[in-house]
Formats: structure tokens, C-alpha cells, sequence
């Protein structure tokens, strides 16, 4: 895959965790509501809004609404591991009528027009006359939900992402200058369209300094933006002039560019790579930042601490190997059976038979790769059945199952260099050409044809 599209996914993958106040879903929400005698954590009424409400008002409490997704993440997050406590239980049964609502299907889409939810889960709370009292949203431990519904309950704000002395702290205030740039004392830069690197690394051992190599491109805002403030400070270049033999290395453009970039294994841009004289890597920081920050940076890496975007790289490729082999140790000798939906599929699980098909009809080939987890779960019951994405891969598309947890999807897997990241959907245009794997549950035919077309359309530089 081309080194900038595999940079956007990455970034996006890294980023998840961050952003995602929407991930984990609820597979099976009826498993969490038990029976009231006996009954351990919150309860949730099976019934409908207007129902809930009324035994709300019935029994003179107020009513709080779990607003969640079958593809949302904290959603499953609180289902399995918040409301099944026995504490928190015992108050919410006590103070609400609780209740779910998939806010996709049944009654959720009509009442969202009046709800207005944007973030999943979103827990709204109503008086007995079905008045909005307030609302919070993401997930969070059980003491602190019970915290939040407390300050609700007494007609005050939940406090959800600091307290008020934090608060108190956080005012805005007038931002200090943080560069002095024009003066002519920035960075030096070797340039790498004039010098090769084994040449800077002489210089450097003559020196008795290390060698920072800024791997930057013209199409990256932000080693653009580096080159015209961060670099340009006074402050910085007598940090880095004294310490580094600094050189800057266009990736696209520069001789050993491209080569440098494999060699060091650079996955994002911009990265400052910190090489001893003999050649070998000593450490690395990835990402811009304004003076104070990147000068910070430099120092936790000379001082040998790992950069906060490699800690994270390194932790995600471990989750990645612990989920390969959990997954590899149960694997079947037969594939889960292909799913009947309004997407056509073709019997069995040969890849290099489904291209030749594919070919034949001058058609692309989307092979579905499932763990047959909530998210894969979501895409076979309700994307492929949805009218809209069925006519764009049926018309567009000869389209084939693989199951992740088989020996035979394994293989595949293995093949493409699968990341273990489910569902999975490996791309090729109608010349049989592989053009890379896309991730994630495909919610509306939108989504798929702009992630989709990001793959088959795009054409690596030469």
C-alpha cells in the first residue's frame, strides 16, 4: 500500500482511542435486564418511551434513557462492566424507570428528531412529565455515573470532565508569544538534495554529536508549518545547532528519500529521527509542535524516553499479536457459513477464484473478512441489508466471505496482511489488482463508496 495512504489509515487508527466516545456496541441489551426479584445491577423496562414514562410518573420517579447504538462503544462498555453493579444498581432502581433505546432502529429514529442526539451513549433524564431535566454523554465508571445522576437528581449540572476548582484553573487566558523567529539564528539544516547521509554522519562523528534527521514532505502541513515557525525560532536553533548535525530529508523528492524511509521504517510525517554517528538509531519524536513543547520533546528523547506517538504505535502493534494468537488458537477447520443478506455473495472462500470472476465481469472484488464480533455482526445484519449499499456492491462489486476465526480466512489473512482489526474489507479493481484493506463497520453507502474509492481510485507516484 502506498506509504501516504497508509499513513492516513494509521493516523485514523491511532486516533480512535482518542475520538472515540463511539465505539463498543450492545450486542445483546436484553441480557443486561433481569428480572426484578433478585435482580442484580440496574434494571432496564422492555417497553416503549411513552410506557416508561408513565411508570415513571407512577411511581414518582424520574426517568433516565440510555441512548445507544449497536456499533457505539462506551454503549457496550457500560452494558457489560458499569450497569451490572450491584451499588450502583440499588440506586438507580431506586431513583429512575431506566430505559435503552437503539437509537437506529424501532422508535429511536422518530424520537431522536426530538432528542437530538449526536454522541453515543448519550443519557438523557426526564422529570414525571416527560420535561428534560439534563444530559451527559460517554462513558464512565460507576461512582462517577452515580455521581452525575446525584447532581441531576437535586436539579444541578452533571460535572463530567472536570471539577469546579479544575474549572476555576482552566479560564481562558491571553496566549504568551511562543516563537522569536526573523532573527536569523534558527535551525541549520543540511539539506538532503545536496549531501548524502553518510556524509553527515562523518561530520558528525568529527563533531562528536548526534545526527537529527527531519523526515518532512512538501504535501505535510505540518512539517510545512514546523519549517516556518518552530524552526525559525531563536530558541531552538541554539538548542539544536549545539546538539544535533541536523538534516532535512524531502521524502518524495530528495535521492535517498524514498530508501531513507524504508530503511528507518518512517510510518508518519513529520518524524525527527535522532541517529548516533555510526548510523544507528538512538531515538525518535513524531509529530510537530510549537517551540516549547518540541524542545521538551527533544530532551525526554535525548534523555532516552519513548515518544508518545512511538509508545503508542508499539502498544497497538502488541494488542495486535495478543489478538493474532488468541484468535489463531481457536481457529476451525470449517468456515461459518456466508450470510444470507441483500448482498450477493459467491459460495466459498477462494480468493484467487473470486478475482477470476471478477475479471471476467470487469468488475471489482470486495472480500467481507469477519470475526463475527459486534462490529462484523452490525455489517451482516443490518449494512447488508440495507437497500442502498446492497445495489452498490450487487452492481458494482463480485463480493466474497471470509471467516476469520476458520483456518481457511486465516490463510487470507495472512496472505494480505490483515491487520486484526474486524471487519475487514480487502479491495480489488476489476484487473485483479490487490489496493489494500479497509476497516471498520460501513454504516451507510456513503461511507463505503468514499472508502472504498479512496482505495481502487488511487494511483501511487512514480
Amino acid at each position: 500500500m502506498n506509504r501516504k495512504l497508509l499513513i492516513l489509515v494509521l493516523a485514523g487508527m491511532l486516533l480512535a482511542p482518542i475520538m472515540s466516545v463511539r465505539a463498543f456496541a450492545v450486542r445483546q441489551v436484553a441480557q443486561l435486564a433481569k428480572a426484578a426479584d433478585g435482580a442484580v445491577g440496574t434494571q432496564f423496562f422492555k417497553g416503549t418511551f411513552a410506557q416508561a414514562l408513565a411508570k415513571a410518573k407512577k411511581e414518582n420517579k424520574k426517568l433516565m434513557v440510555d441512548c445507544y447504538t449497536l456499533w457505539c462503544g462506551p454503549c457496550r462498555h457500560m452494558a457489560k462492566n458499569v450497569f451490572p453493579d450491584e451499588n450502583l444498581g440499588k440506586y438507580m432502581n431506586a431513583n429512575f424507570v431506566c430505559i435503552q433505546l437503539d437509537m437506529e432502529h424501532g422508535e429511536g429514529p422518530e424520537l431522536n428528531k426530538t432528542f437530538n442526539v449526536k454522541a453515543y451513549p448519550t443519557f438523557i433524564f426526564f422529570d414525571a412529565e416527560g420535561k428534560e431535566m439534563n444530559r451527559f454523554e460517554g462513558m464512565c465508571m460507576q461512582d462517577e455515573f452515580q455521581k452525575r445522576c446525584e447532581r441531576i437528581l437535586k436539579g444541578e449540572a452533571p460535572i463530567v470532565k472536570e471539577d469546579s476548582e479544575t474549572a476555576k484553573k482552566v479560564q481562558p487566558q491571553v496566549a504568551e508569544k511562543d516563537t522569536i523567529i526573523d532573527e536569523g539564528k534558527g535551525v541549520n539544516f543540511i539539506k538532503g538534495s545536496d549531501v548524502r547521509l553518510a556524509d553527515v554522519l562523518a561530520q558528525a562523528k568529527r563533531e562528536n554529536k548526534r545526527v537529527l534527521v527531519d523526515f518532512w514532505a512538501t504535501w505535510c502541513h505540518a512539517c510545512m508549518q514546523m519549517n516556518k515557525t518552530t524552526f525559525r525560532d531563536t530558541r531552538i536553533g541554539n538548542l539544536m545547532n549545539y546538539t544535533f548535525v541536523n538534516y532535512a530529508v524531502d521524502v518524495d523528492n530528495d535521492p535517498d528519500g524514498k530508501s531513507l524511509v524504508e530503511k528507518f521504517n518512517i510510518k508518519a510525517f513529520p518524524t525527527y529521527l535522532i541517529l548516533n554517528p555510526d548510523g544507528t538509531e538512538y531515538n525518535r519524536v513524531v509529530g510537530s509542535n510549537p517551540v516549547e513543547p518540541f524542545a521538551k520533546a527533544l530532551t525526554d528523547a535525548l534523555l532516552g524516553k519513548e515518544d508518545r506517538f512511538t509508545a503508542m504505535e508499539r502498544m497497538q502493534q502488541e494488542a495486535i499479536a495478543k489478538a493474532k494468537a488468541e484468535r489463531q488458537s481457536k481457529l476451525t477447520a470449517s468456515p461459518k457459513a456466508t450470510p444470507k443478506t441483500k448482498v450477493r455473495f459467491m459460495s466459498g472462500t477462494d480468493v484467487v477464484k473470486a478475482i477470476k470472476a471478477a475479471k471476467a465481469k470487469n468488475r471489482n472484488l470486495m472480500v467481507f473478512v469477519s470475526d463475527s464480533d459486534y462490529k462484523s455482526d452490525y455489517v451482516e445484519k443490518y449494512s447488508f441489508n440495507d437497500g442502498a449499499i446492497a445495489d452498490y456492491l450487487n452492481n458494482n462489486f463480485v463480493c466474497l466471505f471470509v471467516d476469520a476465526n476458520s483456518k481457511q480466512g486465516d490463510a487470507v489473512i495472512t496472505k494480505y496482511e490483515v491487520m486484526e482489526q474486524f471487519p475487514s474489507f480487502l479491495l480489488f479493481n476489476s484487473k485483479g489488482e490487490f489496493k489494500g484493506c479497509a476497516g471498520g463497520a460501513m454504516r451507510d453507502v456513503d461511507t463505503m463508496k468514499e472508502t472504498f474509492n479512496m482505495y481502487l481510485n488511487y494511483t501511487p507516484q512514480k
